[in-house]
């Protein structure tokens, strides 16, 4: 990716949660019929990873792998606020909780972080400064957190300052540079996974001409404040982490977490004979249905995950919105929800969070069989043939795409499926959306997951609706909604805000050109004897969160 901005590789690696979400929970089988019975807590962690990481440096991180990585053994300014919801915890909407910072002021343009006294960076002991928040960010600013930052108004490192050794402050601008008013909008980017605060003097030292920035040297060396610090690793088996003694914030209930690399071994298995204890990825909902039948803690979080589908709408049969709102009625919402996930997931109707501001459930009256027939018979019957192509690492997509192609068929819709490797389809997603010419009439129909990590209307907009979006496969274009997301993206919450991405939602919805279909979220599952379960809208586990069941 070395030939590629910042921004752009940022953007590729936002959107690889497509493959992600499609490899990390690929299906596997269960196995066995133990039960657990009323285990005792296990002594330390061990957690099931489908592949290992590709990094250890928070600001380029890429896979889910690396998120998770970063966000155990690096400590933000702020972090997630969440709440107790029965068996787990989770965040919802942009609030944001004190964390390495203790407090903040907003004034006008401008947000200011005051430092928590005592904190401590390990193994080198040097404290925790505003200069080295500030150099945290300013690199960002350089590598795959770019985007983020340039998102929530940030777009030069001059805007990143230390007033002093305890206090960071940070100017929120548009992209033409004009001052914009700060709000919590602003403050929830700095929550997610590419802004943990390094250790600065012990990264320099490791830097040079060639490298200002010691990427190469943080990419296999963690200089962070976080609970757990990397103790060892066995490149490509395990990563072993264990609890930073002393550690003055988020201190880890367990000592030691370790987080093998499985492959594709049977996860679902592995917990069931005890070598593993804590998981995510590589289980199914049938399998997650199995494991708490047989005793295990498993708890769902409809964290803003979507199973969605696009239709090329500026070439081939669904350039008609007539074809297309066709499509968007006789589509298996409920099937889909039933079947797919075994009702561990709900229908979605919209791609914004409904804890967001400026939600609005556009998409939820789709889905009269009736309605598509007459919109077919409106655009006078036309007979579609049309290829679909989805993800062929999770047998998941595969059973989704039967159940659309069987629901599309009675409207006259031929669909053909074309299963892909995720990295393919990713390509072609991104390729086709960001080409400078039109795309071919025989692209039809793409059907994946994306998830989104800032509860705000802009960020999916801006991904899958606004012309030129880096994921907008269908290449909508719609002026007002590009007008309206110019606006509004960087404004402060305001009734009007919130009515502008409420009307961009309906416009897009009208369009029928993206369409939601499930709410997917996510699944934890541990042994019984560990609670504290905790959901971001990152799909990372906390393991500091943790703790022995009482």
């Amino acid at each position: 990716m070395t030939s590629r901005s910042p921004q752009r590789a940022r953007l590729l690696a936002g959107t690889a949660a497509v493959a992600v979400a499609a490899v990390l929970t690929a299906c596997s089988s269960s196995a066995g019929t133990t039960g657990q019975s009323a285990a005792k807590p296990p002594a330390a962690l061990v957690a099931a990873w489908p592949s290992d990481i590709s990094t250890m440096d928070p600001g380029n991180v890429n896979t889910d792998q690396d998120k998770e990585l970063a966000m155990n053994v690096y400590q933000n300014l702020v972090g997630y606020k969440t709440t107790a919801q029965g068996g787990h915890s989770a965040s919802s909407g942009l609030a944001a909780a004190p964390a390495l910072a203790s407090s903040w002021t907003i004034a006008g343009d401008t947000v200011t972080f005051t430092l928590r006294d005592g904190l401590k960076f390990y193994p080198s002991g040097n404290p925790v400064t505003a200069k080295d928040a500030v150099w945290s960010l300013q690199r960002a600013l350089k590598l795959n957190g770019a985007v983020e930052l340039n998102n929530s108004g940030v777009f030069d490192a001059a805007q990143i300052t230390a007033p002093d050794a305890t206090h960071v402050a940070i100017r929120y601008q548009d992209s033409a540079g004009k001052p914009i008013k700060a709000s919590e909008v602003n403050i929830a980017t700095l929550r997610t996974c590419w802004y943990g605060v390094i250790d600065s003097a012990a990264a320099l030292k490791n830097a040079g001409p060639s490298d200002p920035i010691a990427a190469e040297w943080l990419k296999s060396h963690v200089a962070g404040s976080g609970p757990y610090y990397v103790k060892s690793r066995q490149t490509g088996q395990s990563l072993n982490l264990a609890a930073v003694p002393g550690a003055a914030l988020n201190a880890p209930k367990f000592s030691a977490v370790t987080l093998r690399v499985v492959n594709d071994g049977n996860v679902a298995g592995l917990l069931r004979g005890g070598s593993v204890n804590i998981a995510q990825y590589g289980l199914s909902p049938r399998d997650a249905t199995s494991l708490k039948s047989a005793g295990f803690n498993v708890q769902h979080a409809n964290t803003s995950s979507y199973l969605y589908l696009q239709l090329a709408s500026d070439a081939g049969p669904f350039k008609d919105p007539l074809v297309r709102r066709a499509v968007a009625e006789a589509l298996p919402y409920d099937a889909l929800v039933k079947n797919v996930y075994y009702g561990q997931a709900e229908r979605a109707d919209s791609y914004v969070s409904a804890g967001a501001p400026g939600y609005s459930a556009a998409w939820k009256d789709y889905g009269d069989a009736a309605k598509a027939k007459s919109l077919m018979a409106q655009a006078g019957n036309p007979s579609v043939s049309t290829k679909l192509r989805y993800p062929s690492e999770n047998t998941d997509f595969a059973t989704a795409a039967q159940l659309i192609k069987s629901a599309l068929k009675p409207i006259g819709v031929d669909v053909t499926l074309q299963p892909q490797t995720s990295a393919a389809l990713i390509t072609s997603i991104i390729g086709r959306a960001t080409a400078k010419t039109g795309g071919s009439a025989d692209d039809g129909m793409v059907l994946t997951t994306l998830s989104t990590y800032v509860e705000d209307a802009k960020t999916p907009v801006k991904l899958w609706t606004v012309t030129g979006g880096v994921v907008n496969f269908s290449r909508t274009s719609i002026p007002e909604i590009d007008r309206l997301q110019g606006e509004f993206a960087m404004a402060a919450p305001s009734p009007a805000r919130d009515q502008a991405y409420e009307k961009i939602q309906q416009l897009a919805a009208q369009d029928a050109a993206f369409l939601p279909l499930v709410v997917t979220g996510r699944t934890l599952v541990s042994a019984s004897g560990v609670s504290g379960l905790t959901f971001t809208p990152e799909p990372v586990t906390l393991y500091w969160t943790l703790e022995p069941k009482k």
